[in-house]
C-alpha cells in the first residue's frame, strides 16, 4: 500500500511538473512547438510507409491524432484572444487574416474530417495489401505500384494542406508578435 501511494505521488508530480513547463511557455511558442512537431509528422505520413505505420501502429496513431487535438486546442486558443481583440477595437488586417486563416483550418481539416480521411485510407490501404498477389499482374493504374501511388497522391494532397493551414497561421502569430 505504501509503494502504491509513493508510485502515485511520483507519479502526480511528473504530470504537474509537465504541465507547470506547458503553463511557463508563451502561446507563441507552444504554437511554435506544435507546428514543427506536425511538419515532422507530415513527412512521414505522408508516404505510404507512413500510412501503414498510421494505420497498424495504435501508438504512432493515437500520436499523431493527439498531435493534430493539440493543434486545434491551442489555435482556438488563438482564436478567442483575437476574437478578443477586435471587439476591444484593435483589428488589424494581420488579425483578420489569421481568424480567417483559423476558421478555414478548423471548418476544412478538423479532427472529425481527418479521422474519417485517415479511416478511409487505411481501409484503401488494407484492400491494396489484401489484393497485393492478384495486382502485382496487372498494369498501369490497376498494378500494386499504381494503386500505391493513387494512395499516396491523394494522401499527399490532404497532408499537405493540413501542413500548409498549420504553417501559415504559424507565420501570423510570428506576423502579430504573439507571447
Amino acid at each position: 500500500m505504501k509503494t502504491l501511494f509513493i508510485g502515485t505521488l511520483i507519479y502526480l508530480t511528473i504530470v504537474s511538473t509537465g504541465y507547470a513547463q506547458e503553463e511557463n511557455k508563451t502561446l507563441g511558442k507552444i504554437i511554435d512547438d506544435l507546428t514543427y512537431k506536425w511538419d515532422d509528422e507530415a513527412k512521414e505520413l505522408n508516404s505510404y510507409e507512413g500510412l501503414a505505420k498510421f494505420c497498424i501502429n495504435e501508438e504512432y496513431r493515437l500520436g499523431v491524432i493527439n498531435l493534430l487535438k493539440d493543434i486545434h486546442h491551442y489555435d482556438s486558443v488563438l482564436y478567442d484572444r483575437l476574437i478578443k481583440a477586435t471587439r476591444f477595437g484593435k483589428e488589424t488586417h494581420e488579425i483578420k487574416k489569421t481568424i480567417e486563416e483559423i476558421q478555414k483550418f478548423e471548418e476544412g481539416y478538423d479532427m472529425k474530417s481527418f479521422i474519417h480521411f485517415l479511416h478511409t485510407e487505411c481501409s484503401a490501404r488494407n484492400e491494396i495489401e489484401h489484393n497485393a498477389k492478384n495486382l502485382k499482374d496487372e498494369i498501369g493504374f490497376y498494378s500494386y505500384d499504381g494503386q500505391i501511388y493513387v494512395l499516396e497522391n491523394e494522401l499527399n494532397k490532404y497532408v499537405s494542406h493540413i501542413t500548409k493551414r498549420v504553417d501559415h497561421i504559424r507565420e501570423h502569430v510570428h506576423h502579430l508578435h504573439i507571447e
